[in-house]
């Protein structure tokens, strides 16, 4: 039984050796995917070490996964093993090399592991200097005596993949948490746009029984009245709620789309003067600030409509009687800013970097607020015209959102057809 306890001197390396090792660090410098990075190493393994198979070896958590092969005859490829139960195992919790010249008289070795393989000695080298992620093995079909050189190829080999190995392995995860929760945001919108769907027929009826109810009851029936009004409202804010969840459905199933027109800055900031008898029915001025300049923009008016109703009421909500609600418009190089302005509570600092997260309702919802997806919504729509949109707020001070349209010229120099 032979080890290492230190690392093998690279004196042993030959001009050659280093070259090789030197081109697979490069080539492993361009590569992401982990099945990549390990066929790579690999490779080089063998072909450094001149051996008659090689094996890449990973550990996960008590066990240790033979990733891939390259071998004159089938190895392991695929299998998982305890990881004190066989060689690179014990490399891998040693941190240390093993040199095994001859593999059925070495007490680290399972014999029967290699009774049906063509393996008589090997050397094993784990990736990684401190907790090791893997393992690389190199084995002989022949006994033979196994020297600093060979050890010192595949150490230096596994010196250098040990960090494209860790980065793939990050690569890896981060992919497939990305692929479940766009698939997650995938199912979630089906289900809305479904439940969204079967509500709509009920709520029909509903509101059809209103309508053909409302000339029979008359203001003086007093109660009835009351009772008609308020399943009116309530019909209403259903339909809002619905259009919503479909509009949701559509922004995270990436099937949202924006029917861009060109229109003035004016018209378009009269679709916020719009919405003053909201703000004056709660005893709050809204002023409209026009540019000095009008010019064209690149927009969907009614989806900007539904930025402005959102924003302006959201700044209704939170605005108390007395306070004010500015709307502006500033003409910038190839875009638009407008910004809705109020004097109202503000936002607390550790909720502003999740304001726009669907279904993120204010910490004191009030009544009609709503399930929490129209900040969402608005940068969905924002961003659908190639804008941006922002946040800035200060608690007890008001809170400022701005977003960004394309002018049409610009817009047209580049446009690619939504």
């Amino acid at each position: 039984m032979r080890t290492f306890q230190e690392r093998p001197p690279l004196e042993a390396l030959t001009f050659d050796d280093t070259r090789v090792l030197l081109e697979v660090v490069r080539e492993l410098a361009h590569l992401r995917e982990l099945e990549d990075i390990i066929a790579r190493v690999r490779r080089a393994a063998r072909q450094l070490s001149g051996a008659d198979g090689v094996t890449f070896v990973l550990r996960e958590g008590d066990l240790v996964h033979y990733a891939d092969e390259d071998a004159i005859a089938p190895l392991w490829k695929g299998r998982r093993f305890p990881v004190d139960a066989c060689i690179s195992g014990w490399t891998i919790l040693n941190d240390e090399p093993a040199i095994i010249e001859d593999v059925f008289a070495d007490e680290r070795v399972s014999c029967e592991a290699y009774r049906t393989t063509f393996v008589k000695c090997l050397v094993m080298v784990p990736v990684r200097r401190a907790n090791p992620v893997g393992a690389i093995g190199a084995y002989w079909a022949e006994r033979r005596e196994l020297g600093t050189r060979e050890v010192s190829l595949l150490q230096a080999l596994a010196d250098s993949a040990a960090v494209a190995v860790e980065n793939g392995r990050l690569y890896e995860a981060e992919r497939k948490a990305r692929r479940a929760a766009e698939s997650q945001m995938r199912l979630r919108g089906e289900l809305l746009a479904m439940v969204s769907h079967d509500l709509r027929n009920p709520l029909g009826v509903i509101s059809m029984t209103s309508s053909l109810l409302a000339p029979f009851v008359a203001p003086q029936h007093g109660r009835a009245r009351q009772h008609l009004d308020t399943l009116n409202r309530s019909a209403l804010r259903m339909e809002r709620l619905i259009h919503d969840l479909l509009d949701f459905a559509a922004i995270e199933g990436g099937g949202f789309r924006v029917r861009r027109v060109s229109l003035s800055l004016s018209r378009l900031l009269e679709q916020a003067s719009e919405l003053e008898p909201l703000a004056l029915e709660r005893g709050i001025g809204l002023e409209v600030r026009l540019p000095e300049r009008d010019v064209e923009v690149w927009c969907d008016p009614d989806r900007i409509h539904q930025v402005f109703s959102n924003l302006v009421g959201n700044a209704v909500r939170f605005t108390p009687p007395g306070g004010r609600i500015t709307v502006r418009a500033e003409v910038r190089s190839g875009q638009v800013e407008l910004s809705v302005e109020d004097t109202g509570s503000g936002i607390a600092p550790e909720v502003l970097p999740v304001v726009f997260d669907r279904f993120r309702r204010p910490m004191t919802p009030t009544p009609g607020s709503g399930v929490g997806l129209g900040l969402s919504i608005t940068r969905g729509i924002v961003e659908a015209h190639g804008g941006e949109v922002s946040v800035r707020s200060l608690l007890g001070h008001g809170t400022t959102f701005t977003f960004s349209l394309p002018r049409e010229e610009e817009a047209v120099q580049g446009q690619v057809s939504s």
